[in-house]
């Protein structure tokens, strides 16, 4: 017969699961498409040489390596910072406000279209509106997240040598097509090189950080 002292802990480890299941889940996509990307630059490409495809299917990883890292934080921010202290919750902007970015005071009359309603619903939406237009760009953004959801960024400081030399990475991606600051014989800009292999150490430390964030809080007896 079951016992029905054991029956608490069986929850308990179902509830764990079901949370590191649904984490599994979240970061999955972007992490396969990342990883995939990788593995075909590197069997189907010359490693010795230039190889300009190659080197732009590594650049396209790195955009999915970090766009992994920003899902994540917001999916945990909008888990927990609803749930926050007054302090936390001070540094959201009521949905609607005209800079989702900077808290401000308003007029009651601004609650009159969200008469149907409840706080939680009205809270949940307005942390969710304030995550969608944030990015992180630098581990400080990381800490300042991790801190509002009661992760001690102690936890976590290891991996953020290399999640910062990803995030400056994918910025010269993005925002500069990862073009050298110098000009070549032709008058025109060489792309930097990258190698799979540190693609690769920052797949791992994207999945170590995650895996490390959600640890922490299963835990704390925290589901994610």
């Amino acid at each position: 017969m079951d016992d029905p002292e054991q029956e608490p802990i069986r929850e308990k480890i179902d509830s764990q699961l079901a949370s590191i299941y649904g984490y599994n889940d979240f970061i999955a996509t972007n992490l396969r498409r990342a990883e995939d990307l990788t593995v075909f630059a590197e069997k189907h490409f010359m490693k010795d040489g230039p190889s300009p495809i190659r080197d732009d299917i590594l650049r396209a990883a790195v955009v999915f390596l970090h766009a992994t890292l920003e899902d994540f934080l917001r999916y945990i921010g909008s888990k927990y910072i609803p749930s926050g202290s007054e302090d936390v919750l001070n540094k959201i902007s009521l949905i609607g406000s005209s800079d989702v970015l900077r808290p401000e005071k308003f007029l009651l009359g601004k609650l009159a279209k969200h008469r149907d309603k409840t706080v939680d619903q009205l809270i949940t939406e307005s942390v969710e509106a304030h995550l969608d237009k944030r990015s992180f760009s630098n581990t400080t953004d990381i800490s300042q997240l991790l801190d509002s959801v009661g992760v001690p960024s102690t936890e976590v400081e290891a991996y953020y040598p290399s999640i910062s030399e990803l995030m400056a990475r994918r910025h010269e991606i993005a925002h500069k097509g990862d073009l050298k600051g110098t000009f070549n014989q032709k008058g025109e800009r060489d792309p930097a090189p990258i190698e799979a292999s540190k693609v690769t150490e920052w797949g791992a430390t994207v999945i170590e950080f995650t895996a490390t964030v959600v640890a922490y809080k299963l835990e704390k007896g925290v589901g994610v």
